[in-house]
């Protein structure tokens, strides 16, 4: 009897419990390559404009909705940390997102970098041929935002 290949049968629950460890409990779906509306009013210091400044691609932005706003519906807004507000999504792209958001759905922002990233720039200067960008997009602060989907 070779007792090197013999090892003991995995019961189903164990098998199933290893196969769910494996998989990402959530995936992210790319939804939106924009820059940040407003960005210019909501830096009033010098060491705000750094904290800017210092932002690097892959940095993650928070997103909340504001339902109240008395100037967009479907605002969005953009911060960079819990209390520090950078700005906006765009009003002439934030409707989906927002419905999605009121619908229970889940985003996250990305900050972008266009000089190395090659889809990024291709969609920036695409957007800006065309003149389909909005005019309240700031392409300074370049970001994606992103569907988190629950597995």
């Amino acid at each position: 009897m070779n007792k090197m290949a013999q090892e003991a049968p995995q019961s189903l629950r164990g098998r199933m419990f290893q196969q769910d460890t494996a998989r990402p409990k959530e995936q992210r779906i790319l939804v939106l390559k924009t820059g940040i509306a407003g960005l210019d009013f909501n830096i009033e210091s010098d060491e705000e404009r750094e904290a800017l400044e210092n932002l690097t691609p892959g940095t993650e932005l928070f997103l909340y909705r504001e339902p109240d706003n008395k100037y967009d519906e479907w605002a969005i807004s953009v911060y960079r940390t819990e209390d520090d507000k950078l700005g906006f999504i765009t009003r002439y792209k934030n409707e989906t997102i927002a419905r999605l958001m009121d619908a229970g759905k889940r985003f996250v922002a990305v900050v972008d970098d266009p000089e190395t990233d090659a889809a990024a720039k291709k969609i920036v200067e695409t957007e800006m041929r065309r003149s389909r960008r909005a005019p309240t997009e700031n392409m300074a602060l370049p970001f994606s935002v992103y569907l988190i989907e629950e597995r």
